[in-house]
């Protein structure tokens, strides 16, 4: 009896397909065009994998449909799965619109070099557009090359000297080249022009912490939680001022809540170790320093301060690991601008 239903089956797959085979071609391309409608139409009200799936029935139906693998590209992007956008993108006809989306979709994946190779063509033949100046602009910052970015920049505030975007990411393009008193001033600009923009104080704040500003550090932090009460950045950086103030009690709260939003900041972590271990609260202590150093096993500071509070518990063997692993640390961070000077062997 399962043989006969099995066979069955396949009779019908078999019938189904020959069906669909003997169609018209003027009813394959309804069938197509109608799913690839009814994706576009899923894609309007937000069903972006929903749309997905349309267009891929779409595309089943009849290949050739024009804009299946770009509408494929876009319900991706709108997901923010940047990978399967940008190989949905690549497999449609070239055009600058979908050079434009490959670039876009490799910024999404953080690799700034490729997508500056897209964009720098559509940039440079049309000027005039800002908004794809400046994203490039962004690729030559986050991707290193501050030069670079720096220069679209200039050319940018010429045509809007006031825009705070602009000011605040040359702010962070000079303050990847060391130049903090001049990364101040754009951001300084950045939240005069537009201080309810997010993230604008908190880099400022950022800036300010660097300089040990930390009562205008403190300033500023507090301005961005009043627009982004849950910005785990700025509560954790707060923490850190309000500690190095004496203030322990705003300090832990501070810290707790930058935990809350967001579980892998090594400075909440290793502040409220050092808090811990202030107030003699060895074994919370000890877990917050394994925690700042999970999230950033490199941390010279958490691994030595671990060390000594091991030590001074008597845990020798304990204490005598991370003080192996601080030796190891130490040597690194001795070797490392040797290693730039000299640059990679050939």
């Amino acid at each position: 009896m399962k043989r006969f239903l099995r066979g069955a089956a396949l009779c019908t797959v078999i019938f189904c397909s020959l069906a669909l085979g003997r169609q018209q071609p003027q009813q394959r391309e309804a069938a197509a065009i109608q799913q690839a409608n009814l994706g576009v139409t899923l894609a309007q009200s937000g069903k972006y994998r929903e749309a997905v799936q349309a267009y891929k029935r779409a595309a089943a139906i009849d290949p050739t449909l024009p804009n299946l693998n770009l509408n494929i590209g876009l319900a991706w992007f709108k997901l923010g799965d940047f990978r399967q956008a940008l190989a949905a993108f690549e497999k449609e006809a070239p055009s600058d619109r979908v050079t434009t989306l490959v670039g876009m979709s490799y910024f999404g994946l953080g690799k700034y070099k490729e997508a500056a190779v897209r964009l720098k063509p559509l940039a440079d033949a049309q000027p005039e557009k800002s908004e794809l100046v400046y994203l490039l602009a962004k690729c030559y910052v986050w991707s290193g090359d501050a030069d670079a970015g720096m220069a679209l920049f200039r050319e940018l505030l010429q045509r809007d000297p006031d825009s705070p975007a602009v000011h605040r990411l040359m702010g962070e393009a000079l303050d990847s080249q060391n130049h903090t008193d001049e990364a101040i001033k754009e951001y300084e600009i950045a939240a005069k022009n537009a201080p309810a923009q997010p993230d604008v104080h908190f880099g400022l704040g950022y800036l300010y912490w660097k300089q040990k500003r930390y009562d205008e550090a403190g300033r500023e932090f507090n301005l961005e939680l009043k627009t982004n009460p849950k910005q785990a950045l700025a509560l954790a950086y707060l923490g850190d001022v309000q500690m190095k103030a004496g203030n322990v009690a705003e300090a832990m709260a501070s810290l707790k809540r930058s935990l809350e939003e967001q579980k892998n900041s090594h400075l909440a972590h290793l502040d409220l170790a050092i808090l811990y271990q202030q107030n003699k609260r060895n074994a919370e202590a000890i877990s917050e320093f394994r925690e700042a150093i999970r999230v950033d096993a490199s941390s010279y500071d958490a691994h030595y301060r671990l060390a000594r509070l091991l030590k001074e518990l008597g845990r020798n063997a304990e204490a005598d690991k991370e003080f192996a692993i601080v030796q190891k640390l130490h040597e690194k961070k001795t070797e490392e601008p040797l290693m730039r000077i000299s640059g990679p062997s050939q």
